[in-house]
């Protein structure tokens, strides 16, 4: 057996102690000199590079969510710097390379890279040195403690949470207080407690009819299992276009600052982007009860048409003027897509399609075929649409445009070592730019920061109509399901067989991943897998929804229902009064104070619409 010598013992005591030494002075050094004094950003770090060597250093960075982007130069250390800060982006994961003339060669080499999810409010120092070269080796150190980014969130759920439990000992304890005030007054006799309920109610059933309070959608109608078979509203419905209403406005108002309450670059999915797709599916979802209304007033096919031309117009037209909200108007400039456009031009199609087939709302009930009358009453439907897919899919994959490669639904800009620096979108981009002109669609795309794009592209073009429509086509299987089917047992179970089902299939062609997959998640392009899990969920939602809000009755919706059932008055105001104070006024820039601002410009409109509902204003186009 080999025994190691004092002598050595020695020699590798004192190597580590200087090398702890070492590492220990890095620290302390760090701390004196560290720049606690330069305020950092909204999601953003500092990273200070201590250079104590003599040759000029060039950093690169490339950020994670940049995708297949070459390394981008950021800045140069010259030799006579002894150190440099620079702030870092805390948002996604960032690999940085230092490179350095070679000395006999005229080329750089790497001699440090590293890989780092910057905290936000980190100060970060890296120690550069001949060892560190010779090496190949760097380290980070983080010579502070930030809190973590994400713990404002915590601090208002809680909030949030302890807000019913508050309300609910408020109405117990003034309960109390009106139910013993009340015992010395007279009660009013029986008859006449009864006339007022008659009275009231038919004071709100002629109003009605005159025009003067109407509903955003005609009410669903569910046969009870009760002999008097008591049509009411299906209270799910609307709670879930309020709660897809509400958090579009959280996100719209900042959502905090947070990245997952935005938008992603190109590829991927955040919450921000469910909140839109789900608002076109419950559009589908309550056609079908619209259309069976006006089909029990004995509206004709001419009537009918008129009114969805009217209400696709009015839609198309808010649209445009609320396009225009963001300063003086420039015609030659002003933007013709938008959210309410997508919403008018969806519905006008769609519409028109169930308008033709309509005679399919007389569903036999007796047929063999009963358990695929959801399906079968929508067989024309369905083939029309998945012809408008179809056609999406040749478009997107075929089309082709000067200048991109054909099929390229890229980002541009530095994607793919910046080949097709202005193809972003592709044939989507292309459409928009040939039919309504450069200047008339968006120009500040969510790829233009990370991946320094400089063409437009529309995230509510004209070719990303084409899969809403078929999304908002499964929105009205999902309704077709609640006619077709009285069984509570039955209409769950096929809402949940259609959630795994376009789960699974948009799984597929995404393969799981946000960038290697055939049909990436992109809200960009609406493409296919993207409507396909948006659709997913929201399938599975309404399931949840229906089971705790219409058969439970554990939840009554509260507090999204209200702004579900004035979901356009709601949509115009927040985008109208965004400036005006008490929703907007200047603020810290930290993540707790934009959280805070977030959910009080939210809460603004969710009273407005429980007030309109305590009035019983209720307003439709």
């Amino acid at each position: 057996m080999n025994h190691i010598s004092p002598v050595m013992l020695v020699l590798i005591s004192m190597l580590y102690f200087v090398s702890v030494v070492n590492a220990d002075h890095h620290i302390r050094y760090a701390e004196l000199h560290s720049n606690d004094f330069l305020e950092h950003g909204l999601d953003e770090g500092w990273l200070t590079i201590n250079a104590s060597s003599n040759w000029i250093i060039k950093l690169y960075a490339l950020n994670d969510e940049c995708w297949k982007c070459p390394f981008v130069h950021v800045t140069t250390i010259p030799d006579t710097a002894s150190q440099m800060t620079l702030p870092v982006n805390t948002t996604f994961g960032t690999t940085i390379v230092l490179k350095r003339k070679h000395p006999s060669k005229d080329i750089e080499e790497d001699f440090c890279r590293f890989h780092k999810k910057f905290t936000e409010g980190g100060n970060y120092w890296l120690f550069v040195d001949d060892e560190t070269y010779k090496s190949e080796e760097c380290d980070v150190l983080l010579i502070n403690h930030p809190l973590p980014a994400e713990m404002p969130i915590l601090y208002v759920f809680l909030v949030l949470c302890a807000l019913p439990v508050l309300i609910v000992l408020a109405k117990f304890v003034f309960g109390k207080a009106r139910k013993s005030s009340s015992l010395d007054v007279t009660e009013p006799s029986t008859k006449s407690k009864k006339d007022l309920k008659l009275s009231s109610h038919h004071t709100k059933s002629q109003a009605q009819d005159n025009g003067q309070t109407t509903e955003v959608e005609i009410q669903p109608e569910e046969s009870s299992s009760t002999k008097d078979h008591k049509r009411t509203r299906l209270k799910s419905l609307d709670t879930f276009r309020g709660l897809s209403l509400v958090v579009m406005i959280f996100v719209n108002y900042g959502g905090g600052g947070y990245w997952f309450f935005d938008h992603p670059p190109w590829n991927g999915l955040t919450v921000a982007d469910l909140v839109f797709p789900w608002f076109i599916f419950i559009m589908g979802t309550s056609m079908n009860f619209s259309f069976k209304g006006m089909i029990r007033r004995n509206n004709t096919k001419c009537q009918i048409l008129l009114k969805i031309i009217k209400r696709s117009a009015l839609l198309f037209a808010f649209g445009i003027i609320l396009n225009t909200n963001w300063g003086p108007v420039d015609l030659e400039h002003i933007r013709i897509p938008g959210v309410l456009q997508r919403f008018s031009l969806t519905y006008l199609v769609l519409a028109i399609i169930e308008l033709i087939f309509i005679r399919n709302y007389n569903i036999p009930k007796e047929r063999s075929c009963a358990p695929l009358n959801d399906i079968l009453s929508l067989a024309p439907q369905w083939i029309i649409s998945l012809g408008i897919l179809a056609a999406y899919v040749g478009l997107t994959l075929k089309l082709e445009f000067p200048g991109c490669p054909t099929g390229y639904i890229g980002p541009g800009g530095l994607h793919d070592g910046g080949k097709h620096y202005n193809c972003t979108g592709g044939a989507a981009q292309y459409i928009d730019v040939l039919v309504l002109g450069k200047n008339h669609i968006y120009g500040n795309p969510t790829p233009k920061k990370i991946y320094q794009t400089t063409a437009p592209h529309d995230p509510e073009g004209i070719l990303g109509t084409l899969t809403s429509i078929f999304l908002c086509f499964l929105g009205l299987q999902a309704g077709r399901i609640l006619i077709c089917f009285q069984s509570h047992k039955e209409r769950i179970i096929r809402w949940i067989i259609w959630g795994v089902l376009t789960g699974v299939v948009g799984a597929v062609l995404c393969k799981g991943s946000q960038n290697d997959g055939w049909v990436p998640l992109n809200k960009n392009l609406w493409s296919i897998s993207f409507i396909l899990v948006t659709a997913s969920f929201a399938f599975l939602l309404l399931s949840a929804m229906y089971i705790t809000i219409d058969i439970l009755k554990i939840w009554e919706g509260d507090p999204f229902i209200y702004p579900g059932m004035n979901s356009i008055v709601v949509y115009c105001c927040h985008d109208i009064f965004y400036r005006f104070f008490p929703v907007n006024w200047q603020i810290h820039d930290d993540h707790l104070s934009l959280l805070l601002k977030a959910v009080w410009d939210t809460s603004i409109y969710v009273v407005l619409a429980y007030v309109m509902f305590k009035k019983k204003i209720f307003v439709a186009l």
